[in-house]
């Protein structure tokens, strides 16, 4: 796919790499030439998402019928119409992506979620808050923030993108949280935001929600994790 023919507006995911950690950003597309795309500002808690030159960023567009990506991109912001835009300017034409790396996994493990309130706005988030105290430079703020809170939940099911959470504990659409998933390479640190929440019946369930989430941070090892699990499902299936 070329990467020009993606339509503005359209959401366009990206996925960096680092320092042993995966990230996944989403926004909408700007403008779109043969080798350049920018999307509107990524930004969290009012900062600015910075790449480094070390990042292993690679960018995803889904269609109606198809996933297409492209590896080994370049980010950083740039302007556009005088308005601070990211961009990514990529080496090759888009291929279609493994949608193997989309299968859901069911795993039913208990773990501790976190989260920190916003003094602002009172939205849960996977980070504490945090103060310009000069222009490009941000500090916590150690005024406002007490330690994390943290409650009991359950994953039902994950994928590299996502994750499916049973607790008690009221979340809203777009609160994010942070948490470790056990796993067979150890405790693989997550962060996730809300996208769809839905209130149980409590005579037919242990929790009072579950909770839709796309995870935001996680655990490089993930992948491995969850490709163990198909595989041995699949052996289970044959066997």
């Amino acid at each position: 796919m070329l990467l020009e023919n993606i339509p503005m507006g359209k959401t366009l995911e990206i996925y960096i790499d680092r320092e042993g950690y995966r990230y996944r950003l989403v926004s909408k597309v700007e403008d779109a030439k043969p080798r350049r795309v920018c999307v509107s500002l990524i930004a969290s808690n009012g900062r600015a998402f910075r790449f480094h030159p070390e990042d292993d960023i690679k960018i995803v567009y889904r269609d109606e019928e198809q996933m297409w990506e492209w590896p080994k991109v370049r980010g950083g912001i740039a302007k556009l119409d005088d308005e601070p835009v990211h961009y990514f300017e990529i080496t090759n034409k888009g291929h279609s992506f493994n949608r193997r790396n989309a299968y859901r996994v069911q795993i039913s493990e208990d773990i501790e979620i976190g989260f920190h309130i916003l003094p602002e706005t009172g939205q849960k988030s996977d980070e504490p808050p945090v103060v310009e105290v000069a222009e490009g430079q941000e500090v916590i703020d150690e005024q406002q923030i007490a330690a994390p809170q943290r409650v009991h939940g359950i994953i039902k099911d994950v994928s590299e993108t996502g994750v499916g959470i049973y607790t008690d504990t009221s979340f809203d659409i777009e609160d994010r949280m942070f948490f470790e998933m056990p796993s067979s390479y150890g405790m693989l640190a997550c962060s996730a935001q809300v996208v769809r929440k839905d209130e149980l019946r409590a005579s037919s369930h242990k929790y009072q929600y579950y909770y839709g989430c796309v995870l935001t941070k996680s655990d490089k090892r993930l992948i491995r994790y969850i490709f163990d699990i198909q595989r041995e499902n699949l052996k289970k299936q044959r066997g």
